[in-house]
């Protein structure tokens, strides 16, 4: 069984994982442990950092910097809230009292601000980082004195053009976001205490413990933090590089929440699957290393793929090399994987109940339920030329890597299914490039993209019908169950998206729209070549 929310028997709740919910104070991952008894905040920090020390700690106190602190008592961890209010010399005073609270085993954090090309004092008992973004939640750190880790993370995940109708809109909020700015400003993060000058030689000891317990020694990494994303779902990110290299050999995955946990351990197991089966061996899949839980999190160790995010190679065309090879590798994994439908497999019995929730979650005239519940019923009732796959259940350009030699990977499997359905990877994965090719051409709608691309005749279209024409033959896949694997593939996926949107704009979701595009334009050109596939 994959994911709670990969398998069709999935049933996300509205507005679970919107975007804006995700924690702050990712900082504290750099902790030696990610489970703590009290945490004193001297100033208050923000609502989403809040939200973070509350799920690390038995108890939260936020205390004003202008009260007496002697009364406060001991702390593990003394956090000292930025603020505008404060002088130099006040806030330097702050941070003193910060260290006394932690004592000898706590620790203190506080953030500071130097001129770039001023050279870091001696570490002594303090862990000097460097941060980013240039004000907001800290989304990437770094070792103030590896150099190596800073630029991997300014080239990969912080650097952005500084785009002239950004500044003109919202030159506030782009001049303390961007690159430029941290040329002339430095923000740091300090962490002080006796464990904390043990991330200046490696990966906190939480990270170590874990992946020490599989045989995994990483104790002389060099690494480096990002916490992208807007969304509760995605994941903090360790990269970890040996003690000279400029690219990472292996990345660490933390959840910010515990209810998303099986979200990495599914990931596990299916990593360790296609390991197990010979698929991925040549560099293209990520080998699992280790998996452990620490503080109610997951934690998820494997091997980096060495290469480029593939949305930084692609041609944004339908010739694109790198976008056929990726298609290319989505067929082999069907092709290897297929095997002959039974009715009590996750993926099919789990079809029924689908509809159940898609027709729970969105409002259906009574011709959209019939034609989707016929389309349903075929797969169930046709499972003799129904061939299941092993299904990476996300596999947008944005979990695609470009090797150097210009393979393609396909990264976080969290969402991977061992008996998914055929072809729903190969449709999600053209469903996304065709939009990177509709806006590199200036055009930004998704449904206008999805009816240029999908339903009238165009290059992509043209991959599209292709790539499961010789699907269907290479893996014995029914041509007759094309259509309904189209349909119902985005039921699935309107049901997945439906955690992403508050209630009241369900009605607005992407794939829900195009879904009933498809249903009201069933006889477009497009749709009529790819639902006439014949196979010799």
């Amino acid at each position: 069984m994959g994911a709670f929310e990969t398998a069709p028997g999935a049933d996300p709740t509205p507005g679970s994982n919107v975007k804006g919910a995700v924690g702050g104070a990712n900082w504290c991952f750099l902790l030696p442990s990610l489970e703590l008894g009290r945490i004193v905040c001297l100033g208050a920090p923000s609502p989403a950092a809040l939200r973070t020390l509350h799920g690390l700690a038995d108890e939260v106190v936020v205390c004003a910097p202008s009260r007496d602190l002697r009364r406060l008592g001991s702390a593990d961890l003394v956090v000292v809230a930025r603020t505008p209010l404060l002088s130099f010399a006040r806030g330097r005073r702050l941070a003193r009292e910060a260290e006394r609270l932690a004592g000898p085993g706590g620790l203190a954090y506080r953030e500071t601000r130097s001129v770039v090309g001023r050279r870091p004092g001696p570490p002594g008992a303090r862990a000097r980082l460097w941060l980013a973004p240039a004000s907001g939640e800290v989304r990437a750190a770094a070792p103030l004195r590896d150099r190596g880790a800073i630029a991997f993370l300014e080239e990969r995940f912080v650097e952005r053009p500084l785009l002239r109708r950004q500044l003109l809109r919202r030159p506030r909020r782009v001049l303390s976001h961007h690159h430029t700015v941290r040329r002339a400003i430095r923000r740091e993060g300090v962490l002080a205490g006796r464990l904390a000058a043990e991330l200046e030689t490696g990966p906190p000891r939480y990270v170590r413990s874990l992946a020490a317990d599989a045989g995994v020694d990483i104790g002389d990494r060099r690494w480096a933090l990002v916490a992208p994303g807007d969304y509760p779902s995605q994941k903090v990110l360790f990269f970890l590089f040996a003690r000279e290299a400029a690219r990472p050999d292996s990345v660490v995955k933390i959840t910010r929440d515990p209810r998303l946990n099986p979200r990495l351990e599914n990931e596990w197991r299916a990593l360790t699957m296609l390991r197990d089966r010979g698929l991925g061996t040549d560099g293209t899949l990520p080998e699992p290393l280790f998996l452990g839980l620490h503080g109610g999190l997951a934690v998820l160790g494997e091997s980096a793929i060495d290469g480029e995010p593939f949305r930084k190679r692609t041609h944004a065309t339908a010739d694109c090399p790198y976008a056929r090879r990726a298609v290319e590798w989505l067929l082999e994994l069907g092709t290897a994987t297929a095997s002959r439908g039974l009715t009590d497999a996750p993926a099919i019995s789990g079809l029924e109940p689908l509809f159940e929730r898609f027709r729970r979650l969105y409002d259906l005239e009574a011709a959209e339920e019939g034609f989707l519940g016929a389309q349903v019923s075929a797969l169930t009732s046709g499972t003799d030329g129904l061939r299941l796959v092993f299904q990476h259940g996300d596999p947008g350009p944005w979990n695609v890597m470009v090797t150097g030699d210009g393979r393609t990977a396909f990264l976080d499997w969290e969402a991977a299914e061992p008996q998914g359905m055929p072809l729903w990877d190969l449709f999600h994965f053209l469903r996304s490039y065709s939009l990177a090719v509709s806006r590199a051409a200036g055009r930004r709608d998704p449904q206008e993209s999805f009816e240029e691309h999908w339903l009238e005749e165009s290059a992509v279209s043209r991959v599209l019908v292709e790539a499961t024409s010789r699907f269907c033959a290479r893996a014995g896949l029914a041509p007759g169950l094309v259509e309904p694997l189209f349909y119902v593939c985005w039921m699935h996926r309107a049901v997945k998206e439906a955690a992403t949107l508050p209630p009241d704009r369900l009605r607005s979701g992407r794939y829900v729209n195009i879904l009933r595009l498809a249903v009201e334009r069933r006889g477009a050109p497009t749709l009529g070549r790819l639902f006439s596939i014949a196979v010799n």
